[in-house]
């Protein structure tokens, strides 16, 4: 059996699937499928019953194609790309789809083009055409067909991808979570950690209390020190207080004319006011 080489990106897949069993009408007579990548390191195919995986043409009808390229060129470079499947009896094309990246920048696209159910057996060959400056790298086109339980033969066709799903309630850290909560435990957890903060707390007030009192330890011892330096330093004062002055005696210059002083009349007239203002004071008063 043929392998299909998958599509680049997880949401073409989707794609291809949705095109499988959701662009016609499904019958639960019928088996959907999808075909190899026909572009595969070729640019022209044949629609043979290999490129599908069935024992033969007959009773497959294909309903869509899904293609995918990478497109190289510049900006203003003309260039158009078509997909395309000439007819089996020769009279034109059974299907052709163009790109137009004229005036665009190259990247990577992706399509999904859906066809009334047609049998596999009008279409003829498939090819991809280019015209104008550019190229394309890794194309892919795939087929989705039915195939007629009349046709079937015991034979396998291509399994359809399958994805893992997610189960949250087999994961191991969700069922933690979600179980039941023990409150009594929890309030032990917590008052064991109170403990042990009360306890933290306790040590570094005794570290503090025992920094403080060496500190005033070493302030005293620092204080009875100064008192001791200032005791020697005044001691060493005594040396300068034995210290004689070199000289004799300072005889007195000052000499006075006459021995008696005389007395000062201004002060004894200012002196009778007074006593005169204040025996008319007293009087006032009755004093």
């Amino acid at each position: 059996m043929m392998m299909v080489k998958p599509l680049k990106t997880s949401a073409t897949k989707l794609l291809l699937l949705s095109a499988a069993f959701s662009a016609q009408p499904s019958y639960s007579d019928y088996v959907f499928g999808y075909s190899n990548n026909a572009a595969l390191g070729t640019r022209t195919w044949g629609m043979s019953s290999d490129l599908f995986a069935v024992p033969t043409v007959e009773g497959v009808d294909i309903n869509g194609v899904i293609y995918q390229y990478t497109a190289i060129k510049d900006r203003a470079d003309p260039y158009t790309v078509s997909i395309q499947n000439e007819a089996a009896d020769g009279n034109g094309f059974i299907f052709r789809t163009t790109d137009d990246w004229s005036g665009k920048s190259g990247t990577t696209l992706t399509r999904f083009v859906p066809v009334p159910y047609s049998p596999l057996g009008n279409w003829g060959q498939g090819s991809i055409t280019e015209v104008g400056i550019g190229e394309i790298q890794d194309p892919t086109v795939v087929y989705t067909f039915r195939r007629d339980p009349d046709f079937v033969q015991q034979q396998e066709i291509p399994d359809l991808p399958t994805y893992d799903i997610y189960d949250a309630l087999s994961d191991g850290y969700v069922n933690a979570a979600l179980a039941p909560v023990d409150l009594e435990l929890i309030q032990d957890d917590n008052m064991e950690k109170a403990d042990k903060d009360e306890e933290e707390d306790k040590e570094r007030l005794e570290t503090a209390l025992a920094a403080s009192e060496n500190a005033l330890t070493i302030g005293q011892g620092m204080s009875q020190a100064a008192i001791l330096q200032a005791m020697n330093t005044a001691t060493n004062l005594n040396t300068y207080y034995a210290k004689q002055l070199q000289g004799g005696t300072y005889q007195e210059t000052v000499v006075l004319k006459d021995k008696n002083l005389p007395d000062n009349r201004r002060a004894l007239r200012s002196l009778g006011q007074q006593k005169l203002h204040t025996e008319m004071v007293n009087k006032q008063y009755g004093r």
